[in-house]
């Protein structure tokens, strides 16, 4: 239980701080403000406890006191440059963040507190370290974010690198049929009998079995996309679980390639919805009940055959899909209130429901189909997005501490 608590106060800048109770002397001075030798021996005891449980090695105590006394330096610095600029930190916040903490070491918050004074640490003097760290952090996002550009060709050429492909690329199975290049069989004719036999529910091992001459049964595996030959890869990076490659020619033969599935912390996929509806938003002319009413009677045209979309273009509030006929297209959860969202997912497909009430108003929708969507690529870009975001905030941020720390007046006092 110690093991991954200090993990955190390691991260908080040492944050189980402990402030001396006897008259303590000013180490440096910082513009207006001070750095106590209280402080920087706290933050010495501190590394030097973490650094032996985590096996790690302790520099020497000359360069381990140059560093310490300049990482509160730069705290003290931004410190003042929070509270010039009036920046707090709310109560409410610290307890969310400190109960966020809690919540990923699976500790409820009492446990938490429990676990810190166990330690003989304090947990008001955590709080008040934490508190420090969220206004050091909010004056960092403040002074670097804006400055931070990232352009669709600096993703994609990212993206496209091997050191991307490693870190956020999915591992993929993948299977093919080889025709070699003495073969009788006529490729183009084998890709269609492929195509048409995985369409009507042949099995891809089936299909190998009576196609292919690779000695290995089609199989290669598990790998990431650098690992494949760059003709499969060009082809596999686009592909869904499912996909047929189209013949691709190497010195061996003609490849059909197969993407059986995807694993990895990346892969991801979402159930999404066509659904299409019918809005009434109560007014002044025409008020709830007014509004119930006539949703009731369009259900009832509709179920006696009159046309979902002519009668949504008629009748609906929904000025982006009115003109659709109703049709909102294809979603995933998260995207309508949460009323819709409901009656959503428990519609069977092409029924009408019962008219409901949403925050907007009187509802009918139908479910046209639904479909898992691989969203993968998708999610891929995302953490690559923040992958470069955090690389640039961290090379503007050590810059911009370094202009931070030279122009600022700082006296360090001599020891006795």
């Amino acid at each position: 239980m110690m093991d991954y608590l200090i993990k955190i106060l390691a991260l908080l800048l040492f944050a189980n701080t402990l402030i001396s109770q006897e008259l303590d002397r000013v180490a440096v001075i910082v513009n207006d403000g001070v750095v106590l030798e209280s402080d920087i021996q706290q933050k010495i005891k501190d590394f030097k406890k973490n650094a032996t449980l985590n096996g790690e090695k302790i520099p020497s105590d000359k360069v381990l006191r140059e560093n310490i006394q300049e990482q509160l330096i730069t705290a003290e610095i931004q410190l003042q440059i929070a509270d010039k600029v009036g920046i707090k930190i709310s109560d409410e916040e610290l307890n969310l963040t400190l109960k966020r903490l809690a919540q990923q070491n699976n500790l409820e918050i009492e446990d938490f507190i429990k676990v810190v004074e166990e330690r003989g640490d304090s947990y008001s003097d955590l709080r008040e370290e934490v508190r420090k760290n969220l206004k050091i952090n909010r004056v960092q996002q403040g002074r670097i974010q804006n400055k931070i550009q990232i352009s669709k060709d600096e993703l994609n050429n990212f993206l496209q690198t091997e050191e991307a492909q490693n870190q956020l690329g999915p591992e993929l199975k993948v299977k093919q049929i080889l025709i070699k290049n003495n073969s009788s069989q006529n490729i183009d004719e084998i890709y269609q009998e492929t195509l048409y036999g995985l369409q009507n529910g042949i099995s891809i091992e089936n299909l190998i079995s009576n196609f292919s001459e690779d000695n290995n049964l089609g199989d290669l595996g598990w790998r990431k996309l650098p690992a494949f030959p760059e003709l499969f890869s060009s082809s596999l990076k686009d592909m869904k679980i499912g996909d047929l490659s189209m013949p691709i020619k190497s010195g061996a033969g003609n490849h059909i390639l197969f993407l059986e599935d995807k694993r990895g912390p990346t892969v991801m996929f979402e159930k999404q919805w066509d659904v299409r509806h019918i809005l009434l938003i109560p007014n002044r002319i025409r008020p709830d009940t007014a509004s119930e009413n006539l949703i009731n009677e369009i259900k009832n045209k509709i179920e006696s055959g009159e046309s979902f979309s002519e009668l949504a273009s008629e009748y609906s509030d929904d000025p982006g899909s009115k003109q659709e006929g109703g049709n909102l297209g294809w979603a995933g959860e998260g995207v309508y209130d949460d009323e819709f969202e409901r009656q959503m997912i428990k519609s069977n497909l092409n029924e009408i429901t019962d008219p409901f009430l949403s925050q907007f108003g009187w509802h009918i929708l139908e479910v046209l189909g639904t479909r898992v969507e691989d969203k993968t690529n998708k999610n891929i870009e995302d953490r690559a997005f923040s992958y470069l975001f955090n690389r640039k905030f961290d090379e503007e941020l050590e810059t911009d501490l370094q202009e931070l720390r030279a122009d600022a007046f700082v006296e360090i006092k001599e020891l006795d």
